[in-house]
C-alpha cells in the first residue's frame, strides 16, 4: 500500500483505432481506482521575459493484476476489466460516473472536473518492480 494513499481516482484510457471512414477514431474506457495518492504542486516557471506559476499533479496508483503495459492493452480486442497508463489518458480526482460519448466528449468531462482535479497524463511510469512500494505513477497538468 502507498503511504497517505486514501484517494479514489477515475482513469479514462484513450484507445485509438482506424475508423470506418478511414480516419482515426478515439474511444475511452473508464475505470475507478482506489488506494491512490493525488498530490498537486505549484511551481514557478521562468522565461526570458517573465515569471509565472503553474500547477502539476502526481498520481500514484497501487499495483494491480488488472494493469497491462500500453502496448499489450492496445493489442487487446476487448480491454474490459483491464487498464493501462499512458500519455494522453485522463485522470479525475474522485469518482466520475460519466462515460465518454459524442454528446459528452472527454474535453467536457475534463472541464467539468477541473476545479476538483482533472489532468491529461503527460508522462507515466511503471514502478511495479519497486520493491517496498510497487505502484504506477502518472504526471500531468
Amino acid at each position: 500500500m502507498i503511504p497517505f494513499a486514501g484517494e479514489t481516482v477515475t482513469l479514462y484510457n484513450r484507445r485509438k483505432s482506424a475508423g470506418t471512414d478511414g480516419k482515426t477514431a478515439e474511444t475511452w474506457a473508464r475505470r475507478v481506482l482506489t488506494g491512490c495518492s493525488w498530490v498537486r504542486t505549484h511551481e514557478r516557471v521562468r522565461s526570458d521575459t517573465e515569471v509565472g506559476y503553474t500547477s502539476s499533479v502526481t498520481c500514484r496508483i497501487p499495483v494491480s493484476g488488472d494493469y497491462l503495459p500500453p502496448d499489450q492493452w492496445d493489442a487487446l480486442s476487448d480491454p474490459s476489466g483491464k487498464f493501462t497508463l499512458a500519455a494522453g489518458d485522463v485522470l479525475i480526482h474522485g469518482e466520475a460516473g460519466e462515460e465518454v460519448s459524442a454528446e459528452l466528449p472527454i474535453a467536457k468531462i475534463v472541464e467539468r472536473y477541473k476545479r476538483r482535479g482533472a489532468i491529461v497524463v503527460q508522462s507515466a511510469k511503471n514502478n511495479s518492480r519497486n520493491g517496498v512500494l510497487p505502484h504506477y505513477v502518472a504526471r500531468g497538468v
